[in-house]
């Protein structure tokens, strides 16, 4: 299974990244199951394949506190077994028919998967749903997938020098909330977890009137009705709590600063956090906007000015990600060129004063060509229907409706350069969060500073 960060790091990317030139993205429908089981379809009949997508309302975020990882754990445990089907069958029944399938999880997400010819589509479904309401498994199979859920955490975390650093800028970030945990979980909590924990999230979660079915590919709205009805409409509901998470203080300013051993480049972030997805309306896609105009890519305002004009950087970026249902981030990142001499609270100044000058630049013909490039792939999304399956899936998990998402297009090119201005003036007032990672000096080194 891939690592949660990864997954939803890719998925953010495709939620940036994508565009077209229709109005509508694409051919989409969707229906509501009496059992409270919603259902997206995607129609894109150019090959006989589908991607058939399951996704819960519940990641790391619905995690007891103390329990963290316990999200990641059930998603192990999905694949080894339910009442009616033995522990291994799950993966041996999808070999045998040729379908890939995997899963994720993320802060807001938990989301199984699968890719398959549409022939097979029914032995995907019929898994899927098997598993929703009747996962079981044995205690040996627990303690196995405890133990790879705790080594996935030591490869991930210990065998990566910036991961303790990533880790307390998000604990800074997002302190008081579900957020500031990691998807992996802690150690020392990962294996205080227990099957009865186990149970009680999956019993509590994974309920078809908390999950998302989205089907993208060769099948059409009267098909896909009648299998997803076929398999998922005896599924009995749950009482489902999901609460608004709790919102961060927009009044803090934070600066963390670590140097850390194995890291050879020092790195600097500045990261905003801003509004829920629910609450920020059409300045979404303003701040979707400014994050491609400042620094999307190497013909960005950022980029073309620090690393090719004033040669003090060797790479900045910019990014929006607003996949989720708690507060949105908005981050900078840069990496300093070898010989550049500044300090880190230099560096960090000159990201924001070149920050501060494109946006006084910035006029309605930058503001199209920014548009032209955001809009120039979608195409790509629309052509490929795992790509599409995601990007719906992400979007609708956190709270936009379908038709907004088929308006994408339309809503970013509503975007004025009043909208930019103004929401790089919500940026400046929101909560701030700045880090400054630097390579941690040998004794000898220390001595020769201490000796000059």
């Amino acid at each position: 299974m891939k690592t949660a960060n990864k997954i939803l790091l890719a998925g953010m990317l495709v939620f940036g990244l994508v565009s077209r030139a229709n109005a509508m993205l694409f051919k989409a429908s969707e229906f509501t199951l009496e059992n409270g089981l919603r259902c997206v379809v995607i129609e894109n009949h150019k090959a006989p394949i589908v991607k058939h997508m399951v996704w819960y309302k519940s990641g790391s975020i619905q995690e007891v506190a103390d329990k963290s990882g316990s999200a990641h754990l059930l998603e192990h445990l999905m694949f080894r077994g339910t009442t009616d089907l033995a522990d291994g069958k799950f993966n041996e029944i999808m070999d045998k028919n040729g379908i890939s399938s995997n899963a994720f999880t993320s802060y807001d997400v938990t989301a199984y998967h699968e890719f398959s010819d549409i022939s097979r589509l029914e032995v995907a479904m019929a898994l899927e749903a098997d598993r929703m309401r009747n996962l079981a498994f044995s205690d040996d199979a627990f303690q196995t997938e405890q133990k790879i859920v705790f080594q996935e955490r030591k490869q991930v975390v210990e065998n990566n020098p910036a991961s303790a650093f990533t880790e307390r800028l998000r604990m800074l970030m997002y302190g008081g909330t579900p957020y500031s945990r990691p998807i992996t979980g802690y150690n020392e909590d990962i294996l205080a977890i227990t099957a009865e924990d186990i149970m009680a999230l999956y019993r509590r979660y994974y309920a078809p009137n908390n999950a998302l079915v989205v089907l993208s590919g060769d099948i059409d709205v009267a098909t896909a009705k009648m299998l997803v009805e076929k398999y998922y409409g005896a599924l009995k509901p749950e009482i489902v709590d999901n609460p608004e998470p709790k919102s961060v203080d927009d009044k803090f300013r934070e600066t963390l600063e670590m140097s850390l051993p194995g890291i050879a480049t020092p790195k600097f972030v500045v990261n905003y956090v801003l509004p829920r997805f629910g609450q920020l309306g059409a300045q979404l896609y303003a701040f979707d906007v400014l994050a491609e105009y400042l620094g999307h890519d190497e013909n960005s305002v950022l980029y073309r000015r620090m690393v090719i004009q004033d040669k003090i950087a060797a790479h900045v970026g910019t990014a929006y990600h607003y996949a989720t249902r708690g507060n949105t981030l908005f981050a900078v990142t840069m990496i300093p060129a070898a010989d550049n001499a500044f300090s880190p609270a230099e560096n960090i100044r000159k990201i924001d004063d070149v920050m501060t000058q494109a946006m006084a630049d910035l006029d309605e013909e930058k503001l199209a060509k920014t548009k032209r490039k955001m809009l120039s792939g979608l195409v790509y999304v629309n052509d490929n229907p795992e790509d599409a399956a995601y990007w719906a899936g992400y979007a609708l998990s956190v709270g936009m409706s379908l038709d907004e998402l088929q308006q994408y297009e339309d809503k970013i090119n509503q975007v004025t350069v009043q909208d930019v201005q103004s929401a790089f003036a919500l940026l400046k007032q929101a909560a701030r969060v700045d880090g400054i990672l630097l390579p941690q000096q040998s004794a000898d080194e220390e001595s020769d500073e201490q000796k000059e």
